[in-house]
């Protein structure tokens, strides 16, 4: 089907990576990424044609609220001049504050448009922009202030082929995995974890983490001194390999990182970002509980006691059977409603 398509996502790697796993189910069609500049390694990196849209939130500040505007504005502009060049077919929105200038330019030019809502608290730019689109998906069946109408979808995620290792020395792996800058928190939480371990159990595990390049020095000295197997990285870019030969998963609650965690089926602990829009990242753990087998943790209120206990039940003893969703209901693939609205 080659048809124009325009992939429009905000400025984190939550909105971008289910478009680009959208765009490999229609690698015959021309596509074009429209993002801000915070996504724009990414997009060099999977060599994927970008044009840069200038937006804004909306500040409380009357001055900034007039920057802002300007900032729409501007991006208003350039998307219609991109939208009559290139005749897209349809324009899919992925959510963030980039979408707003494109979409309602969409809108102005009569184009087809479709927006997925990742999370399961609807965020304040596809509340905005589910007035003026043809259809909304959505991740979770239970989604806050999403129309009645809006399509279960799930989340789209990317190829997920890994090639099989044997693990020779037999370690159990920990994944640490804090959203796409990693978080400190996490370095906390996994020296607290680590130091209540009994010394024979440290020399039976492995530890990929991700982690800031503030903390890597202390970690790496952490790990050296204990003599435990790690791994530490900025970014994992094979992020699935790693999920696949892991045993254990530490996780932010993006729906990206959840949906890719469901997939390989791997116990994970969630530790839910406090600061997330609408508190949904708690929202999409509680969702996430519902059909999978996890735990869901307060980082301000750990009790690391516990914590371990189920650290070592689920490594080293038997463990837990995976719940199974009772009355599962069926999606409609974000890419199925792809094709049908370009029909």
């Amino acid at each position: 089907m080659n048809k124009t398509i325009f992939l429009v996502a905000g400025g984190t790697g939550g909105h971008l990576f289910p478009a680009i796993a959208v765009s490999k189910y229609f690698e015959k069609s021309q596509l074009h990424f429209l993002v801000d500049k915070r996504t724009e390694k990414i997009l060099l990196n999977n060599n994927l044609r970008y044009h840069l849209i200038s937006s804004s939130k909306l500040e409380k500040n009357i001055f900034k609220v007039i920057i802002s505007l300007f900032k729409i504005f501007y991006g208003f502009i350039y998307s219609l001049y991109l939208i009559v060049k290139f005749k897209p077919a349809l324009v899919v929105g992925f959510g963030g504050y980039t979408s707003i200038p494109t979409l309602l330019a969409a809108k102005v030019l009569n184009k087809k448009i479709l927006i997925h809502e990742q999370n399961s608290v609807m965020g304040k730019t596809n509340r905005l922009l589910s007035k003026i689109s043809n259809k909304t998906a959505i991740t979770y069946k239970n989604t806050v202030f999403a129309d009645t109408s809006a399509i279960f979808s799930g989340i789209p995620i990317r190829e997920l082929k890994v090639k099989k290792k044997f693990n020779k020395n037999k370690k159990k792996k920990i994944l640490i995995i804090g959203g796409s800058q990693g978080a400190k928190v996490f370095s906390e939480i996994i020296e607290n974890i680590i130091l209540r371990l009994d010394k024979s159990l440290l020399k039976k595990i492995q530890v990929v983490q991700q982690i800031r390049k503030e903390d890597l020095k202390k970690m790496e000295k952490f790990y050296r001194d204990l003599n435990i197997k790690y791994k530490l990285q900025n970014f994992f870019s094979n992020i699935y390999e790693e999920i696949y030969s892991s045993d254990l998963i530490i996780s932010r609650c993006g729906a990206s990182s959840l949906a890719e965690i469901q997939y390989f089926k791997k116990f994970c602990i969630l530790v839910p970002l406090p600061t997330a829009a609408n508190n949904h990242q708690y929202f999409n753990a509680v969702e996430f509980k519902k059909t999978n087998d996890c735990e869901i943790i307060n980082q301000s209120k750990i009790n690391y006691e516990k914590l371990v206990k189920i650290i070592k039940s689920n490594l080293f003893e038997k463990k837990n059977k995976k719940i199974k969703l009772k009355g599962k209901t069926k999606k409609i693939s974000l890419v199925d409603i792809i094709n049908d609205m370009l029909k």
